[in-house]
């Protein structure tokens, strides 16, 4: 169990003292922040490998309909930030009345981190074999 001291808990708002004792959510949000970090990581070491533009996405032939400079790929992660944050607002104003819809939240901030993953490595690859 998390401890923290009282006088902080009391100082929280109603709707988030649920919330931060909960380790689980606490393990989510960790889990979900770490992905979001492998993310900026993996596009920093491999930045300067990229073109100068880079194939951003693609239409249902596979030919690539957005073009943009290679700093662009780094929207990616910060897309997954803020489907972290936005999914994590939402977990604490909604647990007390639905802890596994907050969860399935949490979750889901998870899974898209890894769908932004598969984007990224997408992105990287084509861009590599051109």
């Amino acid at each position: 169990m998390l401890y923290l001291s009282p006088s902080f808990l009391d100082r929280l708002p109603e709707w988030l003292r649920a919330v931060v004792r909960d380790r689980y959510v606490w393990a989510m949000l960790i889990v979900a922040l770490f992905v979001n970090l492998g993310l900026y990581a993996f596009l920093l070491f491999i930045a300067d490998q990229l073109p100068q533009f880079v194939s951003m996405h693609f239409d249902a032939l596979g030919v690539a309909d957005r073009i943009e400079e290679r700093g662009a790929v780094f929207t990616l992660p910060q897309i997954g930030l803020l489907v972290i944050l936005f999914n994590f607002a939402l977990v604490g104003l909604g647990y007390k009345k639905e802890p596994l819809a907050a969860y399935l939240l949490a979750g889901m901030a998870i899974a898209v981190q890894f769908l932004l993953w598969f984007a990224a490595v997408g992105i990287v690859r084509a861009a590599l074999l051109i």
